[in-house]
């Protein structure tokens, strides 16, 4: 059989596509007859679920390997890999709008064991789990019940009947709701075998963000993975009453989610999550933080260590959060309990950190390290509105702009269009120096000129800068990858325009001693790059977190430059972090 790796198994699930697109097996077929297959064989005391099965798919080879593969798993991880299977068989469109992203057995279990030392009791209190997908939370919790119920000495009866009145799911999709089910019964099974009762689980399709009013305030404790995606325009108004005070700009399904959660908690209830980062610091969040700082104590938030290989076909930090609901309040700062996990589950704790509230970014160590260049950090009162610059993003978007462009100054002085100016790409920022825009090495599809018709159009940035990469990942050395436009762009070509992918710090008061080299070397610097990271979760470097960024007295900071520190301790010694 090999050895039963992720990798193996996304192989496994991708000759089940192909041969269920040779036998016109629909995704729904296809794990209706894997789990039949499966029952069937370690779980034959079980009715089978309400899914449809496909003999001449059952028969072959590899789906009689996958159930195989299936039977030497982990219970958990086999129904992990099951509803794993039917969300990455499914047409792409459809996975994205339903964000079938299912959680890893390891995060389930270590929020779980998280939820455990929060004092959360799974032999007295009711679970729900509102985007429940495969049961990846409530057959777990099914089974610490379980556990927990029987070495209280109760019967198989009692403990199906406590189960079965304890435990609720919603989900879009009814196929998964008719998995979740059976999961719980697998969960179940010896207890079900020896009693002959099968439990009728609620576990319901519904749209959990308008359909389960009926339940707020009513549950103890609620667990979940939300669907992440961007909200699209209908839902936007038809969801725009119930969470009109959640939602700015262009808000992301998993943060109503978030609310909701918390809405459906009794007082004293505990909501714990699997989401994104993004919420901790994106702009468009800020309603949700002030919401959550009004509603709840932060309890504890896991910040994921590895963003690659958590979930399938996704990469993204990921946050663990345990939030506890209280009589609505409203708090200058909240402390939280910060750990740091790992892909297997285990927590490594960095400490106690102050969450500030009126909706700005909530910084989150990601190492014990972190901690005391935050706590110092976050008492600077200095933004780069200190230092006399601006943010802009790049206004050229070179798949919708329609305004003529050059390959070369010779084709812009073939063409004599006077008013036009380079155009510096993402590309054109690398390494210290200085952007010059003279020499360039030249990329597909990248113009190097382009004509707004005018040379003092809104778009040309004619000031001394500082360009940056609006898309880096944590991966790079750096998060903030910044450098100074040369002033001969300026002198020699009038200014010029950045391309979408650019961030540009533009210089608006120069009273300000801080030049864009001295003011990149900063943005450079291990300390702001430590901070940046812990404020920001996505990809993207965007103007509402440099805006939010802490940074040090400039004039210090110059004047720590001019006695030969190097970067790194000049900007220690600025924030007054020196011991």
């Amino acid at each position: 059989m090999g050895n039963v790796t992720k990798p193996s198994m996304v192989r496994r699930i991708r000759l089940l596509a192909v041969t269920a697109n040779r036998l016109e097996c629909t995704p729904r077929q296809v794990v209706g007859s894997l789990l039949r297959l499966w029952c069937q064989a370690a779980y034959p005391a079980l009715p089978a679920a309400p899914l449809p099965y496909s003999k001449k798919f059952a028969c072959e080879s590899v789906a009689i390997d996958f159930v195989q593969t299936l039977a030497h798993l982990d219970f958990l991880d086999a129904a992990y890999w099951l509803s794993s299977s039917y969300a990455m068989l499914l047409a792409e469109a459809k996975r994205k709008r339903l964000a079938m992203f299912f959680t890893p057995v390891s995060l389930t279990r270590g929020l779980l064991d998280d939820l455990a030392k929060q004092g959360v009791n799974f032999s007295t209190e009711t679970f729900m789990d509102p985007a429940c997908g495969g049961a990846a939370f409530l057959a777990p919790i099914a089974m610490r019940m379980k556990q927990a119920l029987a070495a209280k000495g109760k019967s198989a009866r009692q403990i199906l009947r406590h189960v079965e009145t304890h435990i609720r799911g919603a989900d879009l999709d009814r196929t998964l709701c008719e998995l979740s089910r059976q999961f719980l019964c697998m969960a179940l099974h010896r207890e079900i075998e020896v009693t002959g009762y099968v439990p009728s689980f609620k576990v319901n399709r519904a749209d959990s963000l308008t359909g389960l009013r009926q339940s707020y305030s009513k549950i103890d404790v609620v667990v979940c993975n939300p669907p992440y995606r961007k909200m699209t325009t209908h839902e936007l108004t038809r969801l725009h009453r119930p969470y009109s005070e959640m939602l700015s700009g262009q808000p992301n399904l998993y943060g109503l989610f978030i609310a909701l959660c918390v809405r459906l908690v009794r007082k004293d209830g505990v909501a714990a999550l699997v989401t994104p980062t993004s919420f901790l610091s994106g702009q468009h969040f800020g309603p949700l933080r002030t919401f959550l700082m009004r509603h709840t104590d932060v309890a504890h938030i896991g910040m994921v260590s590895d963003r690659q290989g958590v979930f399938i076909d996704v990469e993204q930090e990921t946050a663990l959060t345990v939030l506890r609901r209280r009589a609505p309040r409203a708090l200058p700062q909240l402390n939280a309990c910060i750990s740091v996990v790992s892909a297997t589950g285990q927590y490594q704790n960095v400490g106690e950190y102050r969450l500030p509230n009126s909706g700005s970014v909530w910084p989150v160590p990601r190492s014990v390290e972190d901690v005391d260049l935050l706590e110092r950090a976050s008492l600077s009162p200095f933004r780069l509105a200190d230092y006399g610059y601006r943010v802009r993003i790049g206004a050229f978007v070179w798949n919708r702009d329609e305004r003529p462009t050059y390959a070369s100054r010779n084709q812009v002085r073939k063409a004599k269009a006077v008013t036009a100016v380079p155009l510096l790409w993402s590309s054109d920022i690398a390494g210290s120096k200085s952007v010059t825009l003279e020499q360039r090495p030249k990329f597909e599809d990248e113009h190097r000129y382009v004509d707004l018709g005018d040379k003092t159009h809104r778009s040309v940035v004619t000031s001394p800068s500082v360009v940056m990469q609006r898309v880096t990942s944590n991966d790079q050395p750096r998060r903030l990858v910044a450098v100074p436009v040369a002033p001969s762009v300026a002198k020699s070509h009038g200014g010029f325009v950045g391309e979408n992918h650019v961030v540009i710090l533009e210089q608006t008061d120069d009273r300000v001693a801080l030049s864009p080299r001295q003011l990149a070397l900063l943005l450079r610097s291990h300390p702001i790059d430590r901070y940046f990271r812990c404020i920001s979760g996505s990809t993207n470097v965007s103007a509402f977190e440099l805006n939010q960024l802490p940074l040090p007295d400039p004039q210090a900071f110059k004047a720590a430059l001019a006695e030969d520190h190097s970067v790194d301790d000049a900007v220690v010694a600025a924030f007054g972090t020196a011991d």
